[in-house]
């Protein structure tokens, strides 16, 4: 019996997929929505606040609380 052999491929066999988040962020800045407020604690973790912007980009200010004062809780 013959032994069969791969024909080699013209393109590679893996192509890089997604980037990472931090350098679109870096790139193309924050997506609408989303405010950076500082740092938080001794490992200096980011924190920031969100609007109804960043839930939807239809009607967003629906989404937003009635009273300016209430924290943003987004829609699951």
């Amino acid at each position: 019996m013959e032994e069969q052999k791969a024909t080699p491929t013209p393109n590679p066999e893996h192509i890089a997929g997604t980037g990472k988040g931090e350098e679109k962020i870096k790139a193309e800045g924050r997506e609408p929505g989303r405010q950076d407020t500082g740092t938080t604690g001794k490992a200096k973790r980011p924190t920031g606040k969100t609007t109804g912007r960043a839930s939807t980009g239809v009607n967003a200010a629906k989404e937003n609380p009635v009273d300016p004062e209430s924290p943003h809780i987004p829609a699951p």
